[in-house]
């Protein structure tokens, strides 16, 4: 179950489960948080007032110095009068990673004007492009304060235990991404604050900077780390090796597994692992969160949807594939994102690159009206539209094949491989290959049983199942996240 603690004042906290209610009491017991007219509390049609007014003076930002939506504009016959709202956002095309990543400078707003909030303060980066280089995203003064803004709502959204001690765990990258820099922000913004940094990550020898996980695994002994951030599959296989060794993580409280997919079996996994270390409730959260947001939609309690923390900086809806056309909540389409007050990289009707659903309805469990994602597969929200695949003739989505087996007791780690009978011969029928590393305590026969089972119920499909060695599937060292899915076919048959 889910909790929330709400400071009695006195440097204690009572632990009550997230309901409405209880979410007013924990906002009433911290003067930051009760001071703050928080937008994901109005009425909806407020909400989208407000959305639409902001919208209305980004267009007009646009015209005057967008390169890239002026010149898609002028060639669809577009003038700023036939967009006079949020209504008329379904004429405007949607814009996909292809075309961003083609030239990123194109959509760095260029004011005529600018002013001091114009200028750019950082550029982080999104991965993959065209040319294989990483393509560069601005934020300027103006968006930081907004970003920071976001990340300040998305604490209090997450419910983080108030003036608790944390650690962020993203590694320090060769690129600048915003998972370890947004969690170095929290540190900076956030009453439950980050005070720790583990600086995992690929070496660079001129610096040696980097630490281990070793070296994590003590910071969160030793500082009781209450509240964690970082990639999902990371923290996991931190979990797993403090464990054998026996540490106390009695601390930890709350832990954010951003970058992928956390699905139902994986976060009963982590938190069983930590409840063996001592830890009373850990909350498990699978925020959603990419480059082009900068930051991320937490969940209010586990599987609750993850809530947009920043409606006055984003316009969320999902559109059709084939005609782009806006979907009702709750029909599985585009995710796309809309730049409501942004100065530096500025997108619209930008489709991120993962089909799922949300819904505009007030959230039971917390009580607020922005809109939210709701579960899509499984027990995931979102999956990669680049994943859907042709599998033995028949289209299939391997979350769902991710989701069965994460969610089969004694699997500890796993990867999923399409790959043919014969990879030498590249019109050979198609193999569905399950590499599992086994959990202690559980029959190998048992769980290739099971999987297979599994597999073949959700998608018709028998597969083979191999147990190897952990490292075999992922390690956290060399690698930023597991790669679960992996298709060894020749291509361009």
């Amino acid at each position: 179950m889910s909790v929330l603690y709400i400071s009695t004042g006195d440097g204690r906290c009572e632990k009550v489960p997230v309901t409405p209610e209880n979410t007013r009491r924990y906002i009433q017991s911290i003067p930051l948080y009760a001071q703050d007219d928080d937008p994901t509390f109005w009425s909806r049609d407020r909400i989208y007032a407000l959305q639409d007014e902001l919208f209305n003076r980004q267009m007009d930002l646009v015209f005057q110095g967008h390169d890239y939506y002026r010149r898609r504009f002028a060639e669809m016959g577009l003038e700023r009068g036939d967009i006079r709202g949020l209504e008329d956002l379904e004429k405007l095309p949607v814009t996909y990673k292809k075309d961003y990543m083609a030239e990123p400078e194109s959509f760095r707003l260029k004011l005529p004007n600018p002013t001091l909030y114009d200028w750019v303060f950082e550029v982080t980066y999104t991965t993959g492009s065209t040319t294989g280089v990483p393509t560069a995203f601005w934020n300027t003064v103006h968006d930081m304060h907004g970003i920071w803004m976001m990340i300040f709502r998305g604490i209090k959204l997450g419910g983080f235990p108030p003036y608790s001690r944390g650690i962020n765990l993203f590694p320090l990258g060769p690129v600048p991404h915003i998972g370890f820099f947004r969690a170095r922000d929290i540190g900076a913004l956030g009453i439950g604050s980050l005070g720790a940094f583990g600086c995992t990550g690929m070496t660079y020898p001129e610096f040696p900077v980097h630490r281990n996980m070793d070296y994590a695994i003590d910071v969160i002994e030793n500082t009781r780390a209450e509240v964690w951030m970082g990639i999902a599959s990371f923290m996991r296989r931190l979990i797993m090796k403090a464990e054998e060794q026996g540490r106390d993580f009695s601390a930890t409280k709350h832990i954010q597994a951003l970058g992928e997919a956390a699905p139902k079996g994986m976060r009963e996994d982590m938190k069983r692992r930590l409840q063996n270390m001592g830890a009373e409730d850990p909350f498990i959260s699978n925020s959603y969160g990419f480059t082009e947001m900068q930051g991320a939609m937490p969940e209010c309690c586990e599987f609750s949807g993850c809530h947009n923390p920043a409606p006055n900086l984003y316009f969320f809806e999902v559109v059709d594939e084939a005609t782009g056309r806006r979907l009702p909540d709750g029909e599985r389409g585009l995710i796309c994102i809309t730049h409501l007050n942004r100065r530096g990289t500025v997108l619209l009707r930008y489709a991120i690159g993962d089909l799922g659903a949300i819904t505009h309805e007030t959230c039971p469990h917390c009580g607020r009206n922005g809109e939210r994602t709701v579960i899509a597969v499984g027990s995931t929200y979102a999956t990669r539209t680049s994943e859907l695949v042709k599998l033995k003739g028949t289209l299939i989505n391997p979350e769902i094949l991710r989701d069965e087996v994460a969610n089969t007791p004694g699997v500890k780690e796993y990867q999923i491989i399409f790959t043919k009978k014969d990879l030498s011969d590249p019109y050979s029928p198609d193999d569905l290959v399950v590499k599992v590393a086994l959990d202690e305590g559980h029959d190998a026969g048992r769980v290739e049983k099971e999987v297979q089972d599994r597999l073949l119920t959700a998608v018709e499909m028998r597969c083979r199942v191999e147990f190897v060695p952990m490292e075999e599937i992922y390690d956290p060292m060399v690698a930023l996240k597991a790669y679960r899915v992996i298709d060894l076919r020749p291509r361009d048959l």
